[in-house]
This record gives structure tokens, sequence and C-alpha cells, in this order.
């Protein structure tokens, strides 16, 4: 039996909830029991169906950790496919699926707790900038399907209307400087922000008139609020901050040392996870089946939220030549210097720090 539509939603609604960065020590100490609990069953248990990829001896499979960012949604397409499809076993590739634990990607690649991690570009160049040695390797998203959204039935036709209105968000550091420069960007002089940072879900402070407006992901967020019965009115960071506001929307990490160390090992994960979410794009009905036959706990009564989210996300997976995972400066160029200009890092890191396309399968 199926649960309500407004139930299933809670349980996975607000990723934007994970940028939120929990103590170290303590999120460790969660995240690590997970992975001890998790890791036997995580890492190949999806292939007892037929994949058609001949078995490989276990001795010869290289174990790649990947940490996910949230509960799982349809951002992850792209590895159960991998995993479903035999990519990874045709790379000699184990992977090690972590669950969400309370842990960003940045704290568990500095514990050494995982190969790769799920991040967000502003986190790449805040963390970067504070010496932290790690790159994106790998776009998970081509594009940022991220806007301001406001309820529909409000009289908020464009962003500068905001101006000194309630922003609910979760604090995360480049909110304020992200909507700054939109609000300047759309005519408003001297923007004014003012934040509540929230514990719950914030499409359900936005209904309830707590907050005036927040941020959500296009194709997950707003089509989730729908399914709820709640219409937004949106505004994309894209259209009002141009090639500075379209970086991707989350992106795949890994630390400097694990790529000098294991580069070639991560190259071919990377490698399975471009083949599992370009199947997902070209057909998101199959990989939607594959996740939430993987994930039957948390998903088997959010069929519906799946297959509307996946189907509005899964175009955006490849960039416009059709490519999974390729980054260039100007996903950072433009980010970089609104965060630079609200003061939010003291020195910009160079291009060169912030990704690296080289362990991609174009090079």
């Amino acid at each position: 039996m199926f649960l309500p539509i407004r139930t299933a939603v809670r349980r996975f609604a607000d990723p934007r909830a994970r940028r939120r960065r929990a103590p170290l020590a303590a999120a460790l100490i969660v995240a690590v029991a997970a992975i001890v609990a998790y890791a036997s069953i995580s890492s190949q248990a999806p292939s007892a169906r037929a994949t058609g990829t001949p078995p490989v001896a276990p001795s010869s499979l290289a174990t790649v950790k990947i940490a996910l960012d949230y509960t799982p949604n349809v951002n992850y397409l792209g590895i159960y496919v991998a995993i479903s499809k035999g990519y990874f076993a045709a790379e000699h590739i184990k992977p090690v699926i972590l669950p969400y634990a309370n842990a960003s990607a940045e704290q568990l690649i500095q514990a050494g707790q995982t190969d790769l991690g799920i991040s967000y570009p502003p986190d790449v160049i805040i963390n970067n900038s504070t010496g932290l040695h790690y790159r994106a390797v790998g776009a998970l998203v081509s594009d940022n399907t991220t806007a301001l959204a406001v309820l529909a039935s409000s009289n908020y036709t464009r962003p500068a209307q905001l101006n000194g209105k309630l922003y609910g968000g979760f604090g995360i550091a480049s909110d304020p400087p992200l909507v700054t420069a939109i609000l300047r960007a759309d005519g408003v002089k001297k923007p004014a922000f003012k934040q509540v940072i929230l514990n719950a879900d914030v499409i359900t402070a936005l209904a309830a008139h707590r907050i005036d407006y927040t941020a959500v992901f296009g194709g997950i967020d707003d089509v989730t609020a729908e399914l709820q019965g709640i219409k937004l009115r949106t505004f994309p960071y894209s259209r009002y901050l141009g090639a500075a506001g379209n970086y991707p929307n989350a992106v795949y990490v890994a630390s400097d040392k694990d790529i000098a160390a294991r580069g070639p090992i991560l190259a071919r994960a990377l490698k399975a996870l471009a083949e599992g979410y370009e199947f997902a794009a070209a057909h998101p009905a199959a990989a939607e089946q594959i996740l939430i036959a993987d994930n039957q706990t948390a998903l088997a009564n959010a069929t519906r939220i799946i297959d509307a989210t996946g189907t509005a996300t899964a175009p955006h997976f490849l960039d416009p030549a059709g490519t999974w995972g390729p980054e260039s400066d100007a996903d950072y160029a433009g980010l970089e210097k609104i965060l630079a200009n609200a003061h939010v890092i003291k020195s910009s890191p160079p291009m060169s720090e912030l990704y690296t396309n080289t362990l991609l399968p174009a090079g």
C-alpha cells in the first residue's frame, strides 16, 4: 500500500540541506559507523540481477568508495545503473556505496573515508581557499537548475521584489552572496538580504508563509512541491547571473592525494559512472526502476516522485555535446568572483586546483 504522496515526499525533500556542515569529529563517528554497517551489503548487491557481463574474480577488483550526499534520489541514477548494468564490473571496479551519515564529502575525504564524494561547486571554491586539497573530477549534472522560488500565488513576479524579504535557507555560506548578486542583477542598487536558518522542509515553511522565498533545485524541489499541491514561481540563477550562475548543480570530488596515487583506478570508476549517467539520460524510466529496486526501504512508496523527478532531471546529466562529466573554467570563474567580492573567500584558488577533466573518458 502506498503512503500518501505528502508523506513520501518528506522523506527526501530539501537536498540542499546536505550542504550543512556538522562538526567534523562527531560527523565522522556517525559516518564511520554507517560505513562499517553498510559496506558488507553495498558493493555489488544489485549485480545479482542478470547484467550480461561475465563475473570478475574478486581478487582482480579495485575498491572505490562513493559517498552519497543525501537520502536516495534521482541524482544517483547513474551510480545504480552502473552497478546494475555491470559497467563497474567491466572496469574491474568494486564500488562501495557509503550512505549519507551527516558528514559532507569534504569531511569524509579529509578523513580518508571515501574515494569519491558529491559536493557543490561553491563549496569546492570555499574549501580550496581554506587549504583543503581536493577538486571536482566530474560534473554530476552539467548545468545549474537552482532557482529562487516563491509561491505562485504570491505577488512576487521578479527577484527585485524580494529585496529585504525573508529568505529561508540552511546557513549555506554561498547563499547570501549569490542571492545578493541576483537582486543586484535585477536592478536593486543596494540589496538587502535577510535570512532565517531552518531545520525543516523549506517548501513547507514557504507554503505556511513563514518565509517569503527560498532556493530550489529545478526538476527536484519544484516537482516534489507540485506533487504536494504547492505551486511555485521560480527565478533561475542562470537567467540573472549568466555564466556565473550556470555552474553544475553537483560534482563528484576526490582528494589531490588520491588522484595522484590512484588516478587510473578513479578514471575507470568515472568511466563506469559516465556510462551509467548516459544510460539514465537516454532511458530515464528504466534507470528509475533500477534506483527504486536497489533502494526499496527508502523508495518503495515513492515511485511517483522518482518517475517525475527522474524525467525532469535526466536531460541535465549530459552537456550539449551529449557527454557526461566535463567542466570548464566558466563553471567556476564567475562564481569565484561573486564569492570573492562578498569576502566569503580571502583568496581565489587557480582554476587548475578546482577541477580536472583528466580522469574522464574524454580526458
